[in-house]
């Protein structure tokens, strides 16, 4: 059986945390509940309108089901965000499946963190996690 690609990460939190309770992935998640909450987040953290393009782009494309193929972000917990669809990470994922990740899809997401009002440090340090994994690993074996 062959598994399943992987986008930036290995699982967020609540992935984590599902899987060690034994739940379904996604137990009780509703795609239009989610899909709301992340539109309704805009306007919540106001949001510039060049990053609603982009989070919108990710969940409107026909390239790829958000609900189904985002993993969440790379071993880490969101703070403020209470599922595995945080739209920085969304947007990454996204980038990865869709248009192959690389450098511009990891300056956006450290772009998209930041609109997200995650510090400089904490977006940084994630930025420079993606990109060495990114140069180390995926531009060379993937």
């Amino acid at each position: 059986m062959r598994d399943e690609p992987k986008s930036c990460g290995c699982h967020g939190k609540q992935r984590m945390t599902q899987k060690a309770s034994g739940e379904a992935i996604g137990a009780g998640l509703d795609r239009a509940t989610e899909y709301h909450r992340i539109i309704e987040s805009f306007d919540v953290l106001s949001v510039p309108r060049d990053i609603q393009v982009l989070i919108r782009e990710a969940l409107d494309s026909k390239n790829w089901d958000w609900f189904k193929d985002c993993d969440g972000c790379t071993c880490v917990s969101e703070m403020y965000w209470p599922t595995q669809y945080f739209p920085p990470c969304l947007r990454h994922d996204f980038d990865w499946r869709v248009n192959g990740g690389g450098w511009e899809a990891n300056a956006r997401f450290y772009r998209i963190q930041r609109a997200y009002r995650m510090s400089a440090l904490q977006a940084g340090t994630r930025f420079l996690g993606v990109t060495l994994s990114w140069y180390g690993w995926f531009k060379w074996w993937r």
